[in-house]
């Protein structure tokens, strides 16, 4: 998948002005499903492995969107030998991306960086290690 500069500039611009993002502060009830727990626990368990190699792994909170960039992965990671990857990750079954997710990382990977969506530990680690 690949988008143009422009496409992206088109697409940033429209989601800037996004009625469903939430403005920072607003207080919410939260439902925790299994689904979530289930992507939780991926998230952990992807902690745990950039923590035991030695990486930084910058990583959000689950609880809400992002308050950074919109489309922005899960984790950014800072591994050895100056690699970076970047993982969204996404519940086994019915995780569906965000269009400003697939953009992003697509528009990543074209500038030559890893990036990816992960459904399982084991995707994760082929990723990581290049399979």
């Amino acid at each position: 998948m690949s988008i143009s500069p422009i496409d992206l500039q088109h697409m940033l611009a429209r989601l800037s002005q996004n009625k469903i993002r939430q403005p920072a502060g607003l207080v919410e009830q939260i439902v925790i499903t299994p689904a979530d727990l289930r992507e939780k626990k991926l998230h952990d368990r992807i902690l745990a492995e950039c923590t035991a190699r030695g990486w930084i792994a910058l990583h959000g909170s689950m609880a809400q969107p992002t308050a950074r960039t919109i489309g922005e992965p899960d984790f950014v990671i800072l591994a050895d030998s100056g690699r970076t990857f970047l993982v969204e990750c996404k519940r086994t079954k019915g995780g569906k991306v965000r269009p400003e997710q697939a953009a992003l990382l697509a528009w990543a990977n074209k500038l030559g960086h890893k990036a990816t969506v992960c459904r399982s530990f084991e995707e994760f680690l082929k990723f990581v290690e290049g399979e």
